[in-house]
């Protein structure tokens, strides 16, 4: 009698459960409709707002830059919003170009309003990016201005751009030069007495560095030091034509700096307006009342001044496809470490791009394919599948032009070698040339813990595993298979790049290269932005058509992956929402927040590394550097 009273209460409990669950799931419904019927009313009322507001385009950055859109969902950011939260975006740097240039024709808009507090960066190319766009937007004699409490490097470099610069008087700009520093791990890896096993080819293939050593070997300090310094005195070039000001006052001596600073006894922020970093220092108050003095204010008494995103919804959407183009130049993104497979939200899929390349190849309209590449590499299979989609391209007659953003190294640098024509940025890291495999095992941990692993086999082949010692001829094995996928990349760039392998040797080994001094080794073919790999490209088809009627005007065309669903994305961004905030919790607890996080960005490219065969294209040392 009592199993059967316990097997009535079990199933009440489950029904109770079901019940429970499914009113949940109906109130989460229920809160997310809501939730989106507030976003899509509040949406419409500011989009009528905005179309009869005048003033200045406010460029309120709260984020960093990046090439893609921000995937992330909607309700998400206003769920975050509603609780109070800041909610830091990716914005992108297309988006932010597309919108100024607009903004310099718009008579609505009397000027450009830079709020670069919670700006977090980008990469210098993608700054100037955007610069070029402001230079363009003075052009149409509107006001420019930038303010912040304080500065960061990266922050001023764009503020720089403005007409003007104003400063909290208890701020600061913080221009320190720039810095790279990785972790090093051999110590600890000995301690634990695993065997790392590192196969590679090239004296600077510092990626495998950390594993072997527990410092930066000469040949790879020497090649950082080198781009390093260029990139820095770009920085400040960049800095001193904005500013009017000499290069050195940039960022004077050690001695110097000090020495005015204990005449201003400390004073930063006047110290930056001495140095004419900026132009008034100013209060927020002070601030605000000179932005109304500017814009003239709104029915509140605020500045009349109109948000960024606001002002993108008012313009027809850039990656809107005109369907009636009969001339299309297609550009396809590869942004991050390149995985084999499908995209996710972090890595870039050899599968994903090839699908979008082979669109583009099917695609009678689309007559050239710009191959966007921000990449510091990644897997050597993907990276070759992708390469082959471009070549199929290029022999059905539609030519491949590659731009390169921040990065386009190892794999990155792969995919584009044989592309019609290379457009890299002045500070773009590329090159990379090298390839290396890693295979670590553990029986020697295994043992010390007093665990031990055995088995059978059925050739020598097959016993390679994490916890037996790995033969001496299956590490024979896989170094000539690594020497080989060497030899590859050396053959394809000295193909594409039409150079001797000899000559390709000289400058690969793993070695890094900024823009202006890859295109002096014949590695890229221009110097230049987005903008100038458009042009070439349709100078190339125009080229290809041998005398025949002449192409005036080409659509550009975004090829992007096809959207995820909504309980997909709603799943992953709680993954990804979850697992950052046990990170930084954790972090924070043991005061580790600075290890993680460099921890976390030294090993953002290991995290999908997922080759079939174990072989990676990847530059570790090409990471942002602010």
């Amino acid at each position: 009698m009592k199993s059967i009273v316990a097997f009535f209460q079990f199933c009440w409990n489950l029904l109770n459960f079901i019940r429970n669950l499914v009113m949940n799931m109906i109130f989460l419904v229920f809160v997310l409709l809501v939730i989106f019927m507030i976003g899509i009313s509040r949406e419409s009322g500011d989009k009528r707002n905005a179309e009869n507001m005048q003033g200045a385009l406010l460029l309120n950055l709260d984020g960093y830059l990046a090439d893609n859109r921000d995937d992330s969902l909607g309700w998400r950011k206003a769920l975050q919003e509603l609780d109070g939260q800041r909610v830091p975006s990716k914005i992108s740097v297309f988006d932010l170009v597309y919108a100024i240039r607009h903004a310099a024709e718009d008579e609505r808009i009397s000027g450009l309003a830079l709020d670069l507090n919670n700006f977090e960066g980008a990469g210098l190319p993608a700054l100037e990016y955007v610069g070029d766009a402001i230079q363009h937007f003075k052009q149409s004699k509107k006001t420019v201005i930038a303010f912040a409490d304080n500065y960061t490097q990266s922050q001023y470099l764009l503020a720089s751009y403005a007409d003007e610069i104003y400063l909290n008087p208890i701020g600061a700009v913080e221009i320190q030069g720039l810095a790279v520093n990785n972790l090093f791990f051999k110590s600890m890896l000995d301690k634990l007495e695993v065997n790392p096993h590192i196969f590679r080819v090239g004296t600077y293939k510092s990626a495998v560095e950390p594993f072997l050593r527990d410092d930066m070997s000469a040949e790879a300090k020497q090649n950082l030091q080198r781009w390093l310094d260029q990139m820095w005195s770009n920085y400040q070039s960049a800095v001193a034509e904005n500013r009017h000001i000499d290069k050195k006052d940039v960022l004077p001596p050690l001695q110097t700096y000090l020495n005015e600073l204990k005449t201003l006894k400390g004073d930063e922020a006047r110290y930056a307006q001495q140095r004419k970093l900026i132009s008034t220092l100013a209060t927020r108050l002070e601030l605000e009342q000179k932005l109304v003095e500017l814009f003239g204010k709104d029915n509140e008494g605020m500045p009349n001044m109109l948000e960024f995103e606001g002002y993108l919804k008012l313009l027809p959407d850039r990656m809107a496809v005109d369907s009636g183009a009969e001339n299309k130049i297609a550009v396809i993104n590869v942004e991050g470490a390149i995985t084999d497979g499908e995209s996710d939200e972090e890595n870039v899929g050899g599968d994903t791009i090839a699908g979008l390349l082979r669109e583009a190849y099917e695609d009678q309209r689309v007559k050239a394919v710009i191959l966007r590449v921000n990449s510091p590499g990644g897997s050597a299979f993907a990276s070759e599948i992708i390469r082959q989609e471009t070549e199929n391209l290029q022999k059905a007659g539609k030519p491949v032009v590659v731009s390169m953003g921040e990065m386009a190294a190892s794999g990155g640098y792969w995919i584009s070698s044989t592309a019609d024509y290379i457009v890299a940025d002045k500070n773009t890291l590329t090159g990379s040339i090298g390839i290396f495999a890693m295979f670590p095992t553990f029986e020697k941990t295994l043992k010390k813990a007093g665990i031990s692993s055995d088995g059978a086999v059925t050739s020598p082949l097959s016993g390679a595993t994490p916890f037996s010692r790995l033969s001496p001829e299956l590490s024979d094995i896989y170094q000539l298979q690594i020497e080989r996928g060497y030899d590859k990349f050396l053959d394809i760039v000295s193909r594409g790049r039409e150079l001797s392998k000899g000559q390709v040797d000289k400058v690969a080994q793993g070695q890094v290269w900024l823009g202006q001094e890859a295109l002096k080794l014949k590695l890229v073919d221009e110097l230049g932005n987005f903008d100038v790999a458009v042009e070439r490209a349709g100078e190339l088809v125009n080229r290809n058509l041998q005398g025949g009627e002449m192409i005036e005007n080409f659509a550009v065309e975004w090829f992007n992956e096809r959207e995820i669903g909504t309980f997909t994305a709603l799943l992953r961004d709680l993954k990804r929402d979850i697992s950052l905030s046990v990170r930084e919790a954790w972090g924070q607890s043991l005061g580790l927040s600075p290890l993680l996080k460099q921890l976390g960005k030294q090993s953002e490219g290991f995290n999908g590394f997922n080759d079939p065969k174990g072989q990676y294209l990847y530059c570790l040392n090409c990471f942002r550097v602010n």
